[in-house]
């Protein structure tokens, strides 16, 4: 059975979510606006309050198909973005060459709709270094950074807990993680036995030991499936901070 994250079905809804206009993202004059654009409200909500220098390096962890990726560039002289779906990755490659990308998005039943994709021409999309992998492999082997994020990724593997060591070690002295989660454990990509409930206590549990939390909120976000199905859910945001004296 194929991954859900390598079809183009998923393609479809993580480009809209990631680019599409609202007109498209929420085509009613109803709902919940203020849950749009939630990769680049990510980052502009959370990532611009952090005082990072201007030669920061950030590392974006489950990027999908790039957008708070290319929004970290804002802060950012490089980025490295990390995601295990080819066809995502392959995605962000396109959209990085190219500045654009058509791919159908599903309407009802089997009917699609054509929608280019853009990403807007004020980000400078040649600071971002898109990689393919799995976040637990590669993580180890790139070094540390000034800022690494991962939004809504934790739910989404293996070993949560190993993710969050990773994430931990990934984290340059005097520098930040940012993560965000709905906590929606799955059998389907994390053991039972590996959830991290309640999400938010283990986090202090496992992270506070050698980081400080800085802030704590709530970010609401809407996935739509199809033109009359959306997700709405609320990821709980938390940034954290190495101390410069602290051990690399």
């Amino acid at each position: 059975m194929e991954e859900f994250y390598e079809t183009q079905l998923a393609l479809g809804q993580y480009l809209l979510f990631h680019y599409g206009p609202p007109s498209l993202q929420l085509p009613y004059p109803f709902g919940p606006r203020d849950s749009l654009d939630f990769p680049a409200r990510c980052v502009r909500e959370v990532v611009a309050e952090l005082p990072l220098s201007e030669n920061a390096r950030g590392c974006d962890v489950g990027c999908a198909v790039g957008r708070s990726a290319f929004e970290l560039g804002r802060f950012c002289r490089e980025v490295v973005a990390l995601d295990r779906s080819r066809v995502f990755i392959e995605a962000a490659c396109r959209l990085q060459e190219e500045g654009k990308l058509e791919a159908p998005i599903l309407v009802e039943g089997d009917q699609t709709e054509k929608v280019e994709f853009c990403v807007p021409p004020e980000l400078d999309r040649q600071r971002v270094r898109f990689v393919c992998g799995d976040a637990l492999e590669l993580l180890p082997r790139l070094g540390q950074f000034d800022l690494v994020v991962a939004w809504n990724l934790l739910d989404r593997v293996q070993d949560p807990g190993l993710l969050l060591v990773q994430l931990e070690r990934a984290v340059e002295p005097g520098g930040w993680l940012a993560l965000s989660s709905p906590y929606t454990w799955l059998c389907t990509y994390t053991p039972k036995e590996k959830w991290l409930v309640p999400g938010f206590g283990e986090l202090q549990k496992r992270l506070g030991v050698s980081l400080e939390l800085v802030q704590r909120k709530d970010l609401p976000f809407l996935l739509r499936e199809h033109v009359r199905k959306y997700q709405w859910c609320v990821a709980e945001v938390t940034v954290w901070h190495k101390p410069k004296g602290a051990p690399r």
